[in-house]
């Protein structure tokens, strides 16, 4: 949802909904909010879990998916659709996945649509892989913080890009498929 800063609180409205919450953040978030909202932002999107109490119409965060003060929030096209999102930077990069495939982008290039294959670790790391029209793509997720280096925009996940003999960092995040 949309996170607005009022006062010392932030107040959470949920995508899709005109119910607004007082946020409880976890220290973790607390932390995260005073980072982002050190460059002056009154409004962030948050990819958060917790618990809702319509009594007291607070939100209690326990787990921060990913906080931004840029780029698609609530209305992101691809949000509902997506398993998980990585990408990184210098060069451009971001690899969709969804149910039917992954789609593969890359700066200058068409993007391409590729089957795949993940395994689970017992760590919460992924690996999700293919090799398909003579390309061989391998995509690593670990579960840790990573700041996006042009955005800012935090994810609860570290992403590292193996594409044919080249090998680039990012971050990632889950969509609203992953289960």
């Amino acid at each position: 949802g949309t996170l607005t800063a009022d006062g010392n609180q932030w107040q959470l409205q949920a995508c899709n909904s005109d119910s607004h919450y007082r946020l409880i953040p976890s220290a973790e978030l607390q932390a995260q909010l005073q980072t982002l909202s050190a460059d002056s932002p009154t409004s962030l999107f948050a990819d958060i879990s917790g618990t809702a109490n319509t009594a007291d119409h607070s939100f209690s965060a326990t787990q921060t998916y990913r906080l931004q003060a840029e780029g698609h929030g609530c209305d992101d096209p691809d949000f509902a659709r997506l398993i998980l999102r990585a990408s990184g930077n210098e060069p451009a990069w971001s690899i969709l996945q969804t149910p039917q495939g992954l789609i593969f982008n890359q700066m200058g290039e068409a993007s391409l649509a590729l089957p795949y294959l993940e395994e689970q670790l017992p760590d919460g790391s992924a690996n999700i892989s293919t090799q398909a029209n003579d390309q061989h793509l391998q995509l690593w997720i670990t579960p840790q913080l990573c700041t996006d280096s042009m955005s800012g925009t935090l994810h609860h996940l570290r992403a590292q890009l193996q594409w044919n003999t080249q090998s680039f960092d990012g971050c990632a995040a889950f969509g609203a498929l992953r289960n």
